[in-house]
C-alpha cells in the first residue's frame, strides 16, 4: 500500500520537474527552430532576388504560430515587370524549399518610396553656375 502511494508521489514529483524544467527548455528549443527557419527563408529569398533582379528589393520572412508563412516586400509598384519577378521569385523559392505540395503563404506588398533621383526634375545648368562663385569667408 505505501509502495504504491510513494510510486505515485514519485511519479507526480518526475512529471513537475519535468514540466518545471523540460517544458520551458522545449519550448524555448522550438522557438528557436522556429526563428531559424525564418531567417533561412528570408536569406534563400533575398539571395535569389538579389541574384535574378539586383539588390532592390529586401523582404522580411515571418512565421506565424497559427498559419501561412508571410512575406513583406516593398516594391517600386511604377515597374510592373519587376513586381512580376519579385513575385516570381518568391513563388520559386517558397515552392524550392516546401517541394511541390508546399505549404501556402502570404505576400504582402507595400508602396517602396521612390528614391530621390525618380521624384526630383533634373536641375538646370542654369542653377548651377548661380551657385558657383567664390567661397563665403565667415567672420
Amino acid at each position: 500500500m505505501y509502495a504504491g502511494v510513494m510510486m505515485v508521489g514519485l511519479g507526480a514529483f518526475v512529471l513537475v520537474l519535468f514540466v518545471l524544467v523540460g517544458g520551458p527548455m522545449l519550448l524555448v528549443d522550438w522557438s528557436r527552430k522556429r526563428r531559424q527557419a525564418a531567417i533561412g527563408r528570408q536569406v534563400a529569398l533575398t539571395d535569389a532576388l538579389d541574384e535574378q533582379l539586383g539588390p532592390i528589393v529586401s523582404p522580411v520572412v515571418k512565421e506565424p504560430v497559427f498559419g501561412p508563412w508571410e512575406i513583406r516586400i516593398a516594391v517600386p509598384f511604377h515597374r510592373s515587370a519587376t513586381v512580376a519577378g519579385i513575385l516570381s521569385v518568391v513563388d520559386e523559392v517558397f515552392q524550392d524549399v516546401e517541394g511541390a505540395g508546399g505549404r501556402p503563404y502570404r505576400i504582402f506588398l507595400s508602396a517602396k518610396p521612390d528614391s530621390a533621383q525618380e521624384t526630383r526634375s533634373p536641375r538646370s545648368p542654369r542653377s548651377a553656375k548661380r551657385w558657383g562663385g567664390s567661397p563665403i569667408a565667415a567672420t
